[in-house]
């Protein structure tokens, strides 16, 4: 904010920051927050003893006498899209590079025939040795995934997907540990799109690597208290703030854990394989420019693995690409493949590429990358990378690809190529009868319950085979700042008492429950503030409130979903934005997979029926006497989704 030019008037040159409070679109107002003005904006004040009078007024004399008159300009943070741009600019480069099948190609782009350039995988892997599992209790899909990252390499990315609850996040952890194992020389980029997601990473591996090992890069604007206590050690600090550790110290860790934004910190340093390979070549050419034989340049970055892949943009995604990916004359194989290929090696020997590996993680199901601009999204920018590449031939047509009506149940064969893992749908989060809505809704009724879980003992529970109910709360939805954000007074006082009702009986459930394992959330952060407001006078702070991009990845034992939308006349609105629950499938599965042990939903049935999903969840809850509050009725039209596990239940 600076002062408007006044003609015979020698101006400050001073500007100012503040931050918006409220914006009233409507009226054209905003509400801006600046302390710093009071010391150079005159302004009137009551008269009191030793006030200055002006004019018969008293007048408080500024430090610096500005004019009234300022210009505004609105700073938006640049970083994240410069990022993107950036690494789609590098990306665009490799593309149009001479080589026609080059290594961004083959991420991209992917063919069948790209798969050839590598000798097959054994119809009959090795198995890794019991005692060299750092996780234990992985089923026979999981090590198969991370046997063949860890051994063998595709030319193409690798791709992990499965419904929730099947252990995607725990296959890539141990995939890494294997990887550390059997690659000594090796160097893996972790990433996962948002902090949370990534610092479960970080915190599921910091219980095994030491923090010489694992570095947690964090962006150094977030404050310390974002970060878990426990994964601080793994962060690098200095001058009291989060920073990039000097180049020899980065070059030393193994594995490096940060969000596909922050990786931009590293293409800001120049820590990419392009640049670093280049570096080597150049310098090892001017030091011996005479040398016939060719120095043999290795990818500091050998594998880029991203959690939570469906979560995140193309471009998002292509950050850390752009961080791992080589250039034409940095992705060639060494001699140990061209021997395995002509036959020379032992067929039990695993192989490897001087080109890095791609794996990524994620389900396609549910909840994908946020995109605001319609037009952004009527080109497709709200489509994953992880989604798009299923929709490619080499994976839409593989044996095990994944198919929207049906999911394997069986064991799933390993081919010569293996490109894509789809879990064998066991479930090992939530009580069978959570698990009846989505298994039936978006998983053609495939999802298996192998969890072990505890017991939520509540008396509000009106079928005590079925740990989950619908609480009917017609109460009306407000906005603020001009329909940018909603909440629900009437949806947050049922919250309080519900979570109250349970801690009253915490005693009761097997194990005791604590306040920090019950976790609410909501789609719209004003409900989240509100909620968190109205917890904290009731001396319950502990509870986890979020939203619903919030959960991704995460479980509690206990979920409360508030879904805040009472009023149909805004519906068009969300659906234009693809914000809220409702005609939101992904955002509606994220939410209700969350819960292990209790699952509570708290809204307006006679809203959400016109959804054709909550429609489907609202007769399922019903059927099974599951509905408390207003007269609800759902008609069944004979397509109700009915889970087979109703059945056994």
């Amino acid at each position: 904010m600076r002062e408007v030019f006044v003609v015979h008037k020698i101006g400050s040159g001073f500007a100012f920051e503040g931050r918006v409070t409220r914006l009233m679109k409507r009226e054209g107002f905003i509400h801006f927050h600046c302390p710093s003005l009071k010391t150079h904006i005159e302004y009137y004040v009551p008269l009191t003893p030793g006030s200055v009078i002006v004019p018969g007024e008293p007048r408080y004399k500024a430090d610096e006498e500005l004019a009234p008159v300022l210009n505004l300009s609105f700073l938006t943070d640049a970083r994240p899209s410069v990022a993107m741009e950036l690494a789609v600019s590098t990306l665009d480069s490799a593309l149009e590079s001479n080589e026609k099948r080059n290594l961004a190609h083959r991420w991209l782009f992917p063919e069948m025939d790209d798969l050839h350039l590598n000798p097959p995988i054994p119809s009959a892997i090795p198995d890794i040795a019991g005692e060299l599992w750092v996780d234990s209790g992985l089923n026979v899909e999981q090590r198969a995934a991370a046997t063949i990252i860890s051994k063998y390499q595709s030319p193409v990315p690798f791709l992990i997907s499965g419904p929730p609850g099947t252990g995607k996040t725990r296959t890539v952890v141990e995939t890494v540990h294997q990887i550390l194992q059997t690659q000594p020389e090796a160097h893996i980029l972790l990433c996962a799109p948002s902090n949370p997601a990534t610092d479960t990473l970080a915190l599921r591996l910091g219980t095994s690597l030491q923090p010489g090992d694992m570095l947690r890069l964090n962006d150094p604007n977030r404050t310390f208290a974002e970060v878990p206590d426990s994964i601080r050690q793994f962060c690098y600090v200095e001058d009291d703030k989060f920073s990039l550790p000097p180049w020899k110290m980065l070059m030393r860790y193994r594995v490096v854990v940060t969000s596909c934004l922050d990786a931009s910190i590293l293409v800001d340093s120049g820590c990419t394989n392009i640049m670093s390979c280049a570096l080597e070549e150049h310098t090892v050419s001017s030091l011996h420019p005479h040398r016939k034989i060719k120095h043999q340049v290795v990818p500091h970055w050998t594998h880029l693995l991203i959690d939570e892949a469906a979560q995140g943009s193309e471009p998002e995604l292509l950050i850390p690409v752009s961080v791992v990916v080589t250039s034409d004359e940095f992705s060639t194989h060494d001699q140990k493949c061209n021997d395995l290929v002509n036959g020379a090696a032992s067929s039990d020997h695993h192989w490897l590429s001087t080109a890095p590996q791609l794996v990524l993680c994620g389900d396609p199901n549910q909840l994908g990358p946020i995109i605001a601009s319609q037009h952004a999204r009527n080109h497709e920018l709200d489509v994953s990378l992880l989604e798009r590449l299923f929709d490619r031939p080499m994976y839409a047509e593989h044996a095990e690809a994944r198919h929207p009506r049906r999911l394997p149940l069986t064991g799933l064969p390993l081919h010569q190529h293996t490109t894509h893992t789809m879990f064998k749908p066991f479930n090992y989060r939530s009580h069978p009868a959570i698990l009846m809505p989505p298994s039936a809704m978006f998983y053609n009724d495939s999802l298996e319950p192998s969890a072990t879980n505890g017991l939520i003992s509540w008396a509000g529970l009106t079928n005590n085979k079925f740990p989950l109910m619908f609480l009917g709360c017609d109460t009306k939805d407000e906005s603020v700042d001009e329909r940018a954000t909603w909440y629900n007074v009437g949806e947050i006082d049922r919250i309080v008492e519900v979570i109250t009702s349970l801690m009253s009986e915490a005693s009761k459930s097997i194990p005791p429950l604590q306040a920090d394992e019950i976790g609410v959330m909501a789609p719209w952060r004003e409900q989240v503030w509100k909620i968190r407001e109205k917890l904290r006078q009731a001396s319950l702070s502990r509870v986890d409130v979020g939203t619903v991009e919030d959960y991704q990845g995460r479980e509690k034992r206990v979920v409360i979903i508030s879904c805040v939308r009472s009023s149909g006349r805004f519906l068009m609105e969300d659906g234009q934005k693809g914000i809220g629950l409702v005609f939101e499938k992904k955002r509606m599965n994220v939410a209700i997979t969350r819960a292990k042990e209790l699952l509570v939903i708290i809204g307006n049935g006679n809203l959400l029926r016109c959804d054709p999903y909550w429609k489907g969840f609202l007769q399922f809850v019903l059927r099974n006497s599951l509905y408390v509050g207003p007269e609800l009725k759902v008609e069944d039209d004979g397509a109700a989704w009915i889970s087979r596990l109703e059945s056994v239940s």
